[in-house]
């Protein structure tokens, strides 16, 4: 395990594991969702591990592990994550073959690093998050979700994600950027300027997902020349909120990325 200083100041731990086979170089970065836990995530790291390739994952600053965790006096944002969180997960790599894994948030930030750097990236579950990429139901909830969120980020100093059943506690400008992208459908704070390249992405979406609809996952693959965007349906024995559920199964997904790197159409390594 190794280690860093967020912005010089919140440590955060860094895992990595590889597989027997060491013939496969290239390493998958695991980017979670918000307010997820990084152990959220072991099958698809061991399935990963176990199908041969690398993987780095972390939690984000001030949570999960990393302590201390997320209150009024602790904050950051995209940006930052950006700046100086990616970066050093990529210093804890051993190889220039990497790919950033992104999940919903995870997502966002897997594109908007690639869109700087040329980085490529598989994004499940996620997209743009802009209320217009919604359906009219689905409109009215998120907006709603944007006027609660932004009313406890102001009573507590941070978002209590725990209160409502929305992770558990995350950095106030963090949760202020989610909300603009969702009423502007812009990145503008990320410091991103936005031109498409030519970098390799996949991007997977989850049928029924009510929180990245198949139009939000297409308009932030549409960010890239070269994407290939799948749609999937989980097994129905999976209940549950389709968003997060295929980590308890994420076999499918693993064998879709798999594939991917194998024909090389979506990753060339």
């Amino acid at each position: 395990m190794n280690s860093f200083f967020f912005k010089d100041v919140y440590a955060v731990k860094v895992n990595k594991i590889r597989p027997s086979d060491q013939d496969n170089q290239l390493t998958f970065i695991v980017l979670p969702a918000i307010g997820v836990p990084i152990k959220k995530y072991e099958r698809l790291i061991m399935g990963l591990k176990n199908t041969g390739y690398s993987v780095i994952y972390a939690d984000y600053p001030c949570c999960g592990e990393n302590i201390p965790q997320i209150s009024k006096d602790h904050d950051y944002d995209y940006a930052d994550l950006l700046q100086y969180f990616i970066p050093n997960l990529i210093e804890s790599c051993d190889t220039q073959n990497f790919v950033l894994l992104g999940h919903s948030l995870g997502g966002h930030l897997a594109s908007l690093y690639a869109l700087k750097n040329n980085t490529p990236i598989v994004v499940i579950a996620s997209g743009n998050i802009h209320y217009k990429n919604w359906n009219l139901t689905g409109r009215a909830k998120i907006l709603s979700a944007v006027l609660l969120f932004k009313a406890l980020t102001k009573a507590y100093g941070f978002f209590p994600g725990y209160k409502i059943g929305f992770g558990y506690r995350e950095a106030k400008s963090l949760m202020n950027n989610w909300c603009h992208t969702v009423l502007t459908g812009n990145y503008s704070f990320s410091g991103i300027e936005f031109k498409k390249n030519a970098i390799k992405g996949l991007f997977i979406s989850i049928k029924d997902d009510r929180f990245s609809p198949l139009k939000s996952t297409k308009k932030l693959a549409d960010m890239f020349h070269h994407h290939v965007l799948e749609q999937i349906e989980l097994p129905s024995h999976l209940k549950g909120n389709r968003h997060s559920i295929w980590l308890k199964n994420p076999d499918q997904i693993i064998k879709l990325i798999d594939r991917g790197v194998k024909e090389a159409k979506i990753l060339a390594y």
